[in-house]
């Protein structure tokens, strides 16, 4: 599971919880440029971690201290903000609710895979990277979110101790635009009132699993 890691702090901070939230927002604006953010939300279960956090290791893995937290985030910063067309780069770490978060401008979608293709190569574990997590393009207004990386064999590989993390985390993304939604292609996905945004929910062992997707095609009016 070390290859997913990109998605936000570490394998190790995962691995504290088995109640976590990921969510992903995403403002395209209609020349292709916008706003990125990523959150890791284990809130619900901070009374659990305070108490691991002062141990050295839980099911067999090394328990990180604050500090190498830190780092861990400096480094996520750093493989950023060297993105070619992504400015505005920050990162926040709540050691009290335990909520991280990183958000970033971009000029073109394209410009986010570059930003996933960095921050995975910073991480000398990991030796897979994903060519293209999104695409917008202009001429026909469709957004999409693409979902290339299969983590079931790995996931059938854990320990049932390290496995059970993953039953009560979820997955949310949030995708908002100045024009209105037409369609969407993830039938799991919703459609804002206004029509100008998009928000998807899912179980994150199901996506893991794959019985649902994360993959979605919005199509938006010009």
């Amino acid at each position: 599971m070390k290859r997913s890691c990109y998605l936000m702090l570490y394998l190790f901070l995962i691995s504290l919880t088995s109640c976590f939230e990921i969510v992903e927002q995403v403002f395209l604006k209609n020349d292709g440029s916008g706003n990125f953010q990523l959150t890791l939300n284990l809130s619900k279960s901070k009374t659990k971690i305070n108490s691991i956090m002062k141990m050295k290791t839980i099911n067999g893995h090394d328990v990180p201290s604050e500090n190498e937290v830190k780092q861990k985030i400096k480094e996520i910063e750093k493989a950023v903000s060297k993105t070619a067309g992504i400015t505005n780069v920050k990162t926040s770490m709540d050691f009290n609710n335990y909520i991280a978060n990183i958000s970033c401008n971009f000029a073109k979608v394209n410009q986010l895979n570059a930003v996933i293709k960095n921050v995975a190569a910073s991480d000398k574990n990991n030796n897979k990277y994903i060519e293209k997590s999104y695409d917008f393009d202009i001429a026909s207004n469709i957004f999409a979110r693409i979902n290339k990386i299969s983590l079931k064999q790995d996931y059938n590989k854990m320990s049932n101790a390290d496995k059970e993390v993953f039953t009560a985390a979820n997955y949310t993304a949030i995708y908002k635009f100045e024009n209105n939604v037409n369609t969407v292609s993830n039938k799991d996905a919703k459609v804002s009132p206004s029509k100008k945004a998009v928000m998807l929910q899912q179980n994150a062992l199901d996506i893991i699993t794959e019985k649902k997707s994360i993959e979605n095609k919005i199509t938006l009016n010009k």
